[in-house]
């Protein structure tokens, strides 16, 4: 039995900006929709078998689905691919200077997208990235498939669109979820389409005081609030080791890297293993607020604590590794 998916939009980093559809928001969709499996088109299968996977740029899956897909016992399936060629539409785009007409069919294409720079950063919710979003993406699919055919100027959208349906039906008899990101959208149904399969959208839960915590997370991971002492106070309501960490790097960005380094002294102290993210970054940040206090041993302990970890992400890595080599800002051993 071929199974009839309900489809999940995913908006990669624009989560955090988006409150009215964050990584939690889409957590408590899954969650009211009570899959049997969830698959998604922004991994490959196996994916799991590789740490490195939570560098995805679909933060809502290493943020919350995986890890509630877990606790429950429900499979999360990558049915996605990559295009085959990495970079091929910058490639053709320098082959098409000496082919004007090509050239301006794709630049035709692209026009479409332009209202995008400006909507996107202003806050969406699910029914403004199926109404606003998705039309303009399957414009510009449409133009690049009539103009080029399905390849690089498509990224072979219609082919790996095709290959995650096929994937699916290969699943069997299971009610899945279909987290499906966003450029990929419009291929995507047009593949079910043509496959005969029966898709659903998801439908949006209603705002939870989960998922307004989630966007004053989010905001302060942007550093951007005009109101900084007013964001601290409100991080300080709750008691998550990633409020401690962001109000530690509020207190850095505003020269107060000794109540930074208080701060994240008390939160190294509890069990800072969610989000995905934050043992790397924490741990890096912790070596540095010690070096810039003179605390070069206890330093060195941070890095290597960030370094042992089974992943952590690059710019912690990164952080850790030149920390070690040289102290953080300059500060001499203590």
């Amino acid at each position: 039995m071929t199974p009839s998916p309900t489809l999940v939009p995913l908006t990669g980093p624009w989560h955090l900006r988006h409150p009215r559809w964050n990584v939690v928001t889409v957590r408590e969709a899954l969650e009211a929709l009570d899959p049997d499996l969830i698959a998604t088109t922004a991994l490959p299968p196996g994916f799991a078998d590789d740490p490195d996977w939570r560098a995805t740029p679909e933060a809502a899956l290493p943020w919350t689905v995986a890890p509630w897909a877990a606790r429950r016992g429900t499979p999360l399936v990558g049915v996605g691919a990559p295009p085959p060629v990495e970079g091929a539409e910058a490639d053709l785009d320098r082959y098409l200077q000496g082919f004007p007409d090509a050239r301006a069919a794709l630049d035709g294409a692209r026009a479409v997208l332009e209202p995008l720079r400006e909507r996107l950063p202003r806050p969406l919710d699910l029914a403004g990235l199926l109404a606003e979003v998705v039309p303009l993406l399957a414009d510009d699919l449409r133009r690049r498939l009539e103009a080029f055919g399905d390849g690089p100027a498509t990224a072979w959208r219609a082919e790996r669109a095709a290959s995650a349906v096929a994937r699916l039906r290969d699943l069997g008899g299971v009610r899945p979820a279909l987290l499906v990101d966003l450029d990929l959208w419009p291929a995507l149904v047009t593949a079910l389409d043509a496959a005969g399969v029966p898709w659903t959208t998801v439908a949006a839960p209603p705002v939870s005081a989960a998922a307004r915590r989630r966007a004053l997370l989010d905001v302060a991971w942007h550093g951007e609030a005009p109101d900084v002492a007013g964001l601290l106070a409100q991080l300080r309501e709750g008691d998550e080791p990633e409020a401690r960490f962001l109000e530690a790097q509020l207190l850095l960005a505003h020269d107060h890297p000794a109540e930074a380094l208080e701060v994240l002294e008390q939160a190294s102290h509890g069990d800072f293993r969610q989000p995905y993210l934050l043992p790397g970054l924490l741990l890096a940040r912790l070596g540095q607020l010690r070096d810039l206090a003179g605390k070069r041993e206890r330093a060195l302990q941070a890095y290597r604590g960030a370094l042992a970890l089974a992943w952590a992400p690059e710019e912690a890595r990164a952080a850790a590794t030149a920390g070690l080599a040289a102290p953080f800002g300059g500060s001499e051993p203590g």
